[in-house]
């Protein structure tokens, strides 16, 4: 039988080994995070990588090597930062400030963006590219118009006979003035014409050359004529006269494409209930 004397020295002896290595170990791990970190906001620290990625920047900025006095005082801005993220959380600020929130997405859209590495696009991806969306590096037709209208339908027809026989002074006689749309000095597109002065003037355009005037159309039930001052004739580049053009698109497409599938993978990893309106 074992002498219960010996049996309480070995449990007092296995019982400081325990603490002994207990304690060992909370020591290395403490020692290994202040490795890491140059100090502690409550549960986050600042990370030691960040503090001597800013110690190099302004030791390179100096013509002399850093005081402890003013690594200290980077050190305390650093909490200071810290403590006023912290605070902004906890008031929420990103959901509740729109300035905070814009700027947070902007960064994740950034960060998202610059975390994929994307390499340089190759000639051959743009050419793929161009072939695929020729459509928007083109365009069509587009006009200069002064648009005319009319107290009634007898008023444009004779004004209409007037620019037939080229004599405007009396075709501006019969405009009137109150009723007309103007049209910015500029070239519009068909959809913008059609914008200002509705679709059927879509059906006048195809015949309009520089100098031209169209049939009598209504806008509104009132009678008008536009006369075409300039036409801007279809524009379809070629891929090396617009490849720096094409580059620009290409990379937005590709990064939006990005982002896009970033925010649904998101989706499915956060549960979302969606409520009534």
């Amino acid at each position: 039988m074992i002498d219960k004397k010996y049996i309480n020295i070995s449990l007092i002896v296995v019982f400081f080994v325990s603490l002994f290595v207990s304690l060992n170990s909370v020591i290395f791990e403490t020692n290994f995070q202040l490795d890491q970190a140059i100090a502690r906001v409550g549960e986050k620290e600042i990370s030691r990588q960040r503090f001597e990625e800013i110690i190099k920047v302004l030791d390179e900025q100096s013509n002399s090597e850093l005081t402890l006095e003013k690594k200290n005082l980077i050190r305390e801005r650093l909490i200071d930062e810290e403590l006023l993220i912290q605070r902004a959380i906890e008031l929420d600020l990103v959901r509740n400030d729109s300035l905070v929130k814009g700027n947070v997405i902007q960064t994740m859209f950034q960060y998202i963006i610059n975390s994929s590495e994307l390499s340089e696009p190759s000639e051959v991806e743009l050419r793929e590219y161009f072939n695929k969306e020729k459509n928007y590096f083109s365009s069509g037709k587009s006009y200069k118009l002064k648009n005319y209208a009319f107290r009634n339908l007898s008023d444009a027809e004779t004004a209409r006979n007037s620019l037939e026989q080229n004599n405007l002074e009396s075709f501006l006689k019969l405009v009137e003035t109150e009723n007309t749309i103007n049209l910015p000095n500029v070239f519009l597109t068909p959809q913008k014409i059609r914008d200002y002065l509705g679709p059927k003037v879509l059906e006048e355009l195809p015949s309009l050359e520089k100098g031209g005037f169209s049939n009598i159309f209504q806008i509104n039930q009132v009678p008008s004529i536009v006369i075409c001052v300039d036409v801007l004739l279809d524009n379809n580049p070629k891929f090396d006269e617009i490849i720096e053009q094409i580059k620009k698109k290409f990379i937005r497409d590709r990064e939006d494409s990005l982002v896009k599938e970033y925010v649904e993978n998101l989706r499915n990893f956060y549960e979302i209930e969606k409520y009534s309106f």
